[in-house]
């Protein structure tokens, strides 16, 4: 069967396939670069791990900016997962957060290349420069935020929700720039416990 131009109709499709493919290859060899090399990934670091060209890797990611927010964001989505599970036990909501937060704190501090993100070590005009429109940002107050609704809506924040989301991300985000302040996971775990959450709850 062809189409009306003639081109066999599996052309199409086989190009397709081998589109995608291609993307697969370059993500998977981005995924380890920017494991790497943090913010200092570029995209000729990607095509020489991918045995592609830079104009390739370009023109399926559409460039380092919107690489690397894609790469934060699937990362953060498997983290994502594992806080999920944490936050949907059967415990208290206060102890809830906690873990969950120690889990977050926890494993950006454990992987440089989102410890350069989130706690500033790189350039501070990087990453709004990578992310301007806060994808990742939203992403995380989206994921948080209705777990924080639903415990106002059980009347145990002192004030409303985004008040208290940006309280804690704050506070977490201070914990991983100035990492002084809770050097290890059970330091966090008290600043939390002590300080935090007995700002934002009613009980």
């Amino acid at each position: 069967m062809t189409t009306a131009g003639g081109t066999p109709g599996g052309a199409s499709s086989a190009g397709n396939r081998r589109g995608r493919e291609t993307r697969r290859r370059i993500l998977e060899a981005a995924t380890v670069c920017f494991q790497d090399r943090g913010m200092k990934l570029t995209l000729d670091d990607v095509a020489q791990a991918a045995g592609t060209t830079r104009m390739t890797v370009h023109r399926h990611t559409g460039g380092r900016e919107p690489l690397i927010t894609h790469l934060v964001l699937r990362e953060s989505a498997q983290l994502a997962d594992d806080l999920r599970t944490v936050l949907d036990a059967d415990v208290p909501f206060a102890q809830r957060l906690v873990d969950a937060l120690v889990l977050a704190v926890e494993t950006i501090r454990g992987a440089d290349h989102l410890q350069d993100l989130f706690a500033g070590r790189m350039s501070t005009s990087t990453w709004p420069d990578t992310d301007p429109d806060d994808l990742v940002i939203a992403a995380i107050h989206a994921f948080f935020f209705p777990y924080i609704a639903d415990a106002a809506d059980q009347g145990l924040l002192r004030v409303g929700p985004e008040e208290s989301l940006l309280w804690i991300l704050n506070q977490v985000l201070m914990f991983m720039v100035l990492p002084v302040t809770a050097p290890d996971a059970e330091s966090v775990r008290s600043s939390l416990e002590m300080f935090v959450m007995p700002a934002i709850l009613t009980r």
